[in-house]
């Protein structure tokens, strides 16, 4: 984001006069302390205050900037430079991501959110906490069904942290020899122990199952055995998180290393036209909101963010800075469509 400032020469310099001065300070305090997060709220502050104004054009141009992240917004750590853990056939069992997400970029309920904020919070003061003998919460579970956006708010975690994000690959992790996937687990905390990441265990079900069920083999029991053994003995600077599409198949002791537990539900009404405001936040909109957030109802997150995509791609295609009722209504018939379609299959 912060290279973003270099970029900006194409928008007009009609910019610095109109924007707030005490945007433009926080801007460049932000930028001269390499803190991504603030820059960015700040920057989308200036964004809104065009729009207030009514200066649609520079908006846009500052928005589209914006929204286009650099992938060197914050270099990877040292530590990245160490060659990932790989598999017998040399597949990563790791994939760093450079979060380009901030908590402006997600809507969550207000418990969601303030339980983040905490847990972000102690993280950033760690020091101070030890200096205490206190240690910050650094374990968090995401549970909630599929696209709730449990994997997303992994990254802007990582994002409002300015840290990379390493994400286990399960696919490579779980292995089929005796002993492997044990040890594909220990490469990679192994590897997180040095550098500061935060360490991400999407469908944590695959691996944690809870032992007792005896459908079960003993191979998988052991798993998680070395699982919860390796985060008890972790002595790396990260923070965990793991997200699982199915709770109630995680073996019970995994809760209790996870002791900050996030809950993601579909998005209420009025959760769904936050999230409409917020993905279209780059274009005028002429539609009624509310009705089209009801007419939503019962959408995942990911749903309605296709929505807004999909219509989105109709307003620039068709060459208007405004998205209509039209386009709103046709992309909302496309993803009601593909619901349908995809339901058939899964029931």
């Amino acid at each position: 984001m912060l290279s973003q400032i270099s970029n900006l020469s194409h928008i007009p310099s009609t910019i610095l006069d109109v924007a707030r001065s005490d945007l433009v300070r926080r801007l460049i305090e932000s930028h001269q302390r390499g803190d991504d997060a603030e820059f960015d709220r700040a920057a989308h502050e200036v964004v809104a205050d065009e729009r207030n104004k009514r200066h649609d054009i520079v908006a846009q141009e500052l928005q589209r900037a914006l929204d286009t992240k650099s992938s060197a917004t914050r270099p990877l750590s040292v530590a990245s430079l160490k060659p990932l853990p790989m598999t017998r056939d040399d597949e990563d069992l790791l994939h760093l991501v450079q979060p380009r997400r901030t908590l402006q970029d997600v809507v969550l309920r207000s418990a969601q959110r303030n339980q983040i904020e905490e847990v972000l919070e102690e993280f950033r003061q760690r020091e101070a906490l030890a200096a205490h003998g206190l240690k910050p919460r650094s374990r968090m579970l995401f549970v909630g069904p599929p696209g709730t956006g449990k994997s997303l708010t992994a990254e802007v975690v990582a994002g409002e942290l300015g840290l990379p994000m390493a994400r286990v690959q399960l696919a490579t992790v779980v292995s089929s020899l005796l002993g492997q996937t044990s040890r594909h687990l220990q490469q990679i905390l192994d590897f997180c122990e040095h550098g500061t990441w935060v360490l991400f265990f999407d469908e944590l079900d695959v691996l944690a199952k809870e032992r007792s069920d005896r459908t079960e083999h003993g191979e998988l029991r052991r798993v998680v055995a070395t699982l919860l053994q390796l985060l008890d003995d972790f002595p790396g600077d990260a923070l965990v998180i793991a997200a699982s599409n199915h709770p109630r198949l995680l073996d019970s002791a995994i809760w209790r290393r996870f002791g900050e537990l996030v809950v993601f539900q579909e998005p209420t009404v009025q959760g769904i036209e936050d999230l409409i405001e917020l993905k279209l936040r780059s274009f005028r909109t002429k539609f009624p909101r509310r009705a089209l957030a009801s007419a939503m109802q019962g959408f995942s997150s990911a749903d309605v963010e296709d929505v807004c995509q999909s219509a989105a791609r109709l307003t620039v295609m068709a060459g208007r800075a405004v998205v209509e009722r039209e386009d709103m209504a046709v992309a909302l018939d496309r993803v009601s469509k593909r619901r349908k379609e995809l339901g058939q299959f899964l029931t």
